[in-house]
């Protein structure tokens, strides 16, 4: 097999790698040994449960070697990391008691693979590396090793690395472990002397121990409290714009920014809020606008890593939690301070079980008659240097005028992701890098997510120098608020247009006749309903619509049923329809999580 890819527009030579050989490098470590999966591994084997091959299932990353490398350094870190870790000599089973299993010794493969004929150093590590980077992903290993390395090296006799990658099982890792084994890898490959195990580390096995205890067990039940508050009011979808078409394809933008690289380094020092605050503040002030909501409830992701004996774990630790940004009357230092106080607060509730949650997210689903999509999520992947670090010189205008020149964006087609509407922040530091991910470019079009992209960066780049009134704000995002027609209705922190309740309706509880009205007797998104065989009572036909609800995917199913005997003649007309049989909502209430 050989894998070509061009390096860019400013190197003519080509890479072309032809695989010469695996080596199963041998790893051996301190102890056999088996229990239960950790809160995070719980997490990750609930999720691959449901889609088993996702893009993420194996974590793809670029590992840094120095000039003059050779494939035995490699060997030889490969085999320390393997030795010094548990987590990259673990396999699992995921039956129904589910264990996770540490073997005393094993292998990880180093694959190597040989650069065509020329000239190779350290210029081409880039892109070498990206081309690794493909072939790891193009062809995934089927026994799904928790590391699998592999190398390109020049075609000379001294057979020099140029460049290495490594995919990792996220069942082993996550962004923060992975971060960890690079350092670890970069000290070990470029000097000999620290390839040794060194003293033991906190385990996965050690982990799940710590989180049986009963002040562990309070704090992962305390989460599921405030996850129960949270869901109760994330909206069903929330970037719900009017008027758009689904059936489009997943799409990613990417903002490349060096002006707002550097305006959030000076909003952070003024703020002294952490620097994905400021990020996450402007994309909440965005939507907010965009979308006409005053608060954005949105779900993150946290690192979990803020105990001292997890600052060098590797194992998986990060979960979901949600946070929920009050924008509506804050400027935009006020809004940057409550987003990291909030962010903070959602982080710190970020250890759960995740089976009993999935469980507790039925239950508040078939109570407010939605399905959750956890959109949009706002993944933090880029190293964070702490508050209040200094920003170096302020920029006068012209500089920052000078670096807006620079902002690129660039789209791509990916894979279908689980999220209609995603944000990815992989870098910050000399320049900003966000990606908007899609689901459907058919809701949200390519120019409407570059729009939003460009706003964003107007927002931190004015940021930079001054304070933001919300009027401001308004100014500088420079799109319209959406506008809805009488069909639409603010219920349950969630944008609802009749019509498609109504499609839900028809679909769901055919033959009947139905019909949708906003407001009857009080209760909001009342469904009228004739009786037939198959739906006789209100919880009939509450389940009939959750049970259509994936074909409907913006829709809250009626708060309120009402099953009457037969239709007037013509059922838009509330007035005329006959005396009921049976009311109600069809639901029973979600008990609370007790602590």
């Amino acid at each position: 097999m050989t894998v070509v890819a061009d390096p860019g527009q400013h190197r003519r030579q080509r890479v072309r790698l032809t695989p010469q050989r695996t080596i199963q490098v041998p790893v051996t470590g301190s102890r056999e040994a088996e229990g239960p999966l950790t809160l995070g591994q719980v997490n990750i084997a609930q999720w691959l449960s449901q889609v088993p091959d996702h893009f993420y299932s194996v974590l793809c990353v670029e590992l840094p070697v120095p000039a003059g490398a050779s494939v035995d350094d490699v060997v030889e870190t490969i085999a320390v990391l393997g030795a010094r870790h548990e987590a990259l000599r673990t396999s699992y089973d995921l039956g129904e008691e589910k264990r996770q299993l540490v073997a005393a010794s094993g292998t990880l493969p180093l694959e190597v693979c040989v650069l065509g004929q020329g000239r190779w150093g350290p210029r081409d590590r880039t892109s070498v590396a990206g081309t690794l980077l493909r072939l790891l992903r193009d062809n995934p290993d089927p026994d799904r090793p928790a590391m699998r390395v592999v190398v390109a090296v020049s075609p000379d006799e001294d057979g020099r690395v140029i460049a290495c990658a490594g995919a990792f099982s996220h069942m082993a890792v996550d962004h923060g472990a992975i971060e960890i084994l690079r350092r670890e890898f970069a000290e070990l490959v470029g000097d000999p002397s620290r390839r040794h195990v060194g003293t033991p580390r906190h385990q996965p096995l050690d982990q799940a121990r710590l989180e049986a205890t009963p002040a562990e067990r309070h704090r992962a039940r305390a989460a599921q409290v405030y996850l129960q508050r949270q869901t109760s009011k994330i909206p069903r979808l929330l970037y719900h714009m009017p008027d758009t078409s689904p059936g489009g394809d997943p799409l990613a933008v990417e903002l490349s920014s060096p002006a707002a690289a550097t305006a959030v380094r000076r909003v952070a020092a003024r703020t002294r809020a952490s620097r994905p605050s400021v990020v996450l503040a402007a994309i909440c002030a965005v939507l907010a606008h965009r979308t006409g909501d005053e608060e954005i409830v949105l779900p993150l992701m946290s690192g979990n890593r803020f105990d001292r004996h997890l600052l060098d774990y590797v194992g998986a630790l990060a979960q979901g939690t949600i946070a929920s940004v009050g924008v509506a009357g804050r400027d935009f230092d006020a809004l940057v301070a409550h987003t990291w106080t909030t962010v903070l607060e959602a982080s710190r509730h970020a250890r759960y079980d995740a089976a009993e949650r999935a469980r507790l997210d039925e239950r508040i689903a078939h109570e407010r008659g939605l399905l959750f999509r956890y959109e949009p999520l706002f993944n933090n992947l880029a190293p964070e240097p702490g508050p209040g670090t200094s920003p170096g010189a302020l920029p006068g205008t012209d500089e920052l005028r000078a670096a807006l020149a620079h902002t690129e964006l660039r789209w791509r087609p990916v894979q279908r992701n689980a999220k209609p509407v995603r944000f990815n922040l992989n870098q910050l530091d000399e320049r900003l890098v966000l990606d908007l991910w899609v689901e459907d470019d058919g809701v949200v079009p390519r120019q409407e997510a570059e729009s939003l992209l460009l706003a964003f960066e107007r927002v931190l780049v004015a940021a930079a120098h001054e304070d933001l009134t919300t009027a401001r704000m308004h100014d500088l995002i420079g799109l319209p608020t959406a506008e809805r027609s009488a069909d639409w209705l603010l219920l349950d922190s969630c944008r609802v247009d009749l019509r498609q309740v109504q499609s839900l309706l028809d679909d769901a509880l055919a033959p009947a006749v139905t019909r949708v009205f906003a407001e009857a007797d009080g209760h909001p998104l009342v469904a009228y309903v004739t009786i037939t065989d198959h739906v006789s009572t209100p919880e009939q036909a509450h389940a009939r619509c959750m049970a259509a609800l994936p074909d409907h995917p913006a829709v809250l199913t009626p708060r309120h049923y009402v099953l009457c005997p037969t239709a007037p003649t013509d059922p838009a007309d509330l007035a005329s329809w006959p005396a009921p049989r049976h009311t109600g909502t069809g639901r029973a209430p979600a008990p609370p999580v007790e602590l």
